[in-house]
């Protein structure tokens, strides 16, 4: 397997083939905002998959790399993060077992305290109701 950089860089020169031969067509005009549109929906069901098994961060890169496309902002922001991710990633590859084992650990309860807080506050706000339920079990009310 090789380094984010590299599977990003990949997947987006392929998309970056398309879209400028896109923006070729008649309807080239539309090619900048559905780019951004697309973009940013790929970026954000890639945040929302980080913490589940799979592919969470190579999507939230590809969601940067689509915007890439169209704003500079992306392309130096997407230079940046892979270069991170796979600085974070050969660092840990050389930590022992336990380092590992307790990173692992602690990232799960980051996970798992961002998800409570956040649906704590959209139910709070009135965002989810359908949490009703369980907030009445634990003892909550609005």
């Amino acid at each position: 397997m090789g380094t984010m950089r590299e599977m990003v860089n990949q997947r987006v020169e392929s998309l970056g083939r398309f879209h400028q031969r896109s923006k070729e067509t008649r309807y080239g005009y539309l090619v900048r905002p559905l780019t951004l549109i697309l973009g940013w929906t790929v970026f954000i069901v890639g945040l929302i998959t980080i913490p589940l098994p799979g592919q969470g961060w190579l999507t939230t890169f590809l969601g940067i790399g689509i915007l890439s496309l169209e704003q500079q902002w992306a392309r130096n922001f997407l230079a940046w993060g892979v270069h991170q991710y796979d600085r974070f990633f050969d660092w840990y590859r050389r930590q022992s077992v336990k380092t590992r084992v307790i990173l692992i650990a602690l990232l799960i309860i980051i996970i798992w305290v961002t998800f409570i807080v956040a649906g704590y506050i959209t139910w709070r706000i009135g965002w989810a109701p359908w949490l009703d339920p369980l907030a009445k079990w634990i003892g909550l009310s609005h």
